[in-house]
This record gives structure tokens, C-alpha cells and sequence, in this order.
């Protein structure tokens, strides 16, 4: 039998501030750091929902195809 995978925090249309989705780290010119979320946020933004993975910033690194600063 498959062992049962560890349960992670959920939060729902709001997370904390060092949690962040990779599309927030995207536009920070940022990527996750892990491949696997630390939390997840359920969205509910008027008749859009759904459900993404949270990354812990402190552990993100610069993309390497992020384009220069001007």
C-alpha cells in the first residue's frame, strides 16, 4: 500500500509574506528554489478559483533568463 503523502498548510486568498506563488517570483525575476511548494493557496477572484503552490522566498534564486534591469 502506498504510504499517504505528508500534509501541507493551505492558506485560502491569502498567504504570508515570506511565502510567495512563481508567478509573484517571476515577476520578481526570481524562480523557486524547490521544485515541490512548501503550502498551497486556494484563489477564489470573482468566477476564476483554483488551487497553486507557495515557495518560500528566502530560498529563490535569480532566473538565468531573466532579462537586465534597466
Amino acid at each position: 500500500m502506498a504510504k499517504p503523502s505528508p500534509r501541507i498548510p493551505r492558506y485560502v486568498n491569502t498567504c504570508p509574506t515570506g511565502l510567495a506563488t512563481a508567478a509573484q517570483l517571476e515577476a520578481e525575476g526570481l524562480r523557486p528554489g524547490t521544485t515541490a511548494p512548501v503550502a498551497l493557496l486556494e484563489y477564489h477572484e470573482g468566477d476564476r478559483s483554483g488551487v497553486c503552490g507557495l515557495f518560500e522566498r528566502s530560498t529563490a534564486v535569480p532566473r538565468t533568463d531573466a532579462p537586465p534591469s534597466s
